[in-house]
């Protein structure tokens, strides 16, 4: 009876472990032993999902900024451009398009998508980083794009000439006003006429009554043998006037500055100067 409860110990032991080739004890693999999967790679912050107020933004507002951001990472226009409708006055598809290959431009727009938009009187969403920024209506429609300041075309002109430009000084308009030195830097404000809120996206309204909310920076200089003109460095008025845009100045009668050209041309008078153009 004692034999028989030893063979059967032996017989619990055998079976209890396993050996190797040697006779030594080979420890289990580990149960599902295959690698973790590596976590996203360069994952930036998330697009904004809510507004300044907290208040969440339309899903066709967030579906097109997802857009915005896919297109800048990727260096691919067209989804941008297939969502571009812009605003009365606003720039050029061809105008977008440059500024958007800037990797300065890609690099504030894309962080523009990720602070929160800010609800705005005359354009439903704006996701601003300083000076860059897109507007947005409530459907999703991209209105307009802002780079802010950009470095002015002057290389390619001349000096501005010594003493004083017939542009240089303060002169008027109805409802505006052109203030310039001799450097041709000059600032531009003006009426926009929009009662609050403003009906068309991305133009300052005014809040209280009559008032010059429309501000423009622009820099006057010579192309080099052609006219002079302004190019616009600044503005909070993107779609009338885009960061970029160049506007011929002309003198037609001494004391009186045309800016501008067709349908845009504003008129400005010296003090003492009188002129149809310049109104009351």
């Amino acid at each position: 009876m004692r034999w028989c409860w030893a063979v059967l110990v032996g017989l619990v032991l055998v079976a209890g472990c396993s050996t190797g080739a040697g006779g030594a004890p080979v420890s289990p693999g580990p149960v599902n032993s295959a690698p973790a999967s590596p976590g996203p790679v360069n994952a930036g912050p998330a697009i904004a999902s809510v507004d300044t107020t907290g208040a969440p933004l339309p899903a066709a507002v967030t579906d097109t900024a997802r857009v915005l951001d896919a297109a800048l990472s990727s260096g691919d226009p067209t989804p941008v451009r297939d969502r571009y409708s812009p605003a009365p006055g606003a720039a050029s598809w061809t105008v977008v398009a440059d500024r958007l290959s800037d990797p300065a431009n890609q690099a504030k727009l894309a962080s523009a998508l990720r602070n929160p938009p800010e609800p705005r009187p005359e354009i439903a969403y704006l996701f601003s980083d300083g000076d860059h920024g897109f507007g947005l209506t409530a459907d999703g429609r991209l209105a307009f794009v802002g780079v802010g300041q950009r470095a002015p075309g002057a290389a390619t002109g001349t000096p501005a000439p010594s003493g004083q430009p017939y542009w240089a000084g303060r002169s008027y308009g109805h409802g505006r006003s052109l203030d310039a030195d001799p450097s041709g830097t000059g600032l531009l404000t003006f009426r926009t006429y929009e009662t609050c809120p403003s009906q068309r996206p991305g133009v300052p309204c005014e809040p209280d009554g009559p008032q010059q909310v429309g501000r423009v920076e622009v820099l006057i200089y010579d192309v080099g043998g052609g006219p002079w003109v302004a190019e616009v460095v600044t503005s909070n008025d993107e779609p009338e006037f885009p960061v970029g845009d160049l506007l011929p100045v002309e003198e037609p009668a001494p004391g009186v500055v045309l800016l501008g050209s067709g349908d845009r041309t504003l008129v400005f008078c010296k003090d003492g100067v009188r002129h149809d153009g310049c109104g009351a």
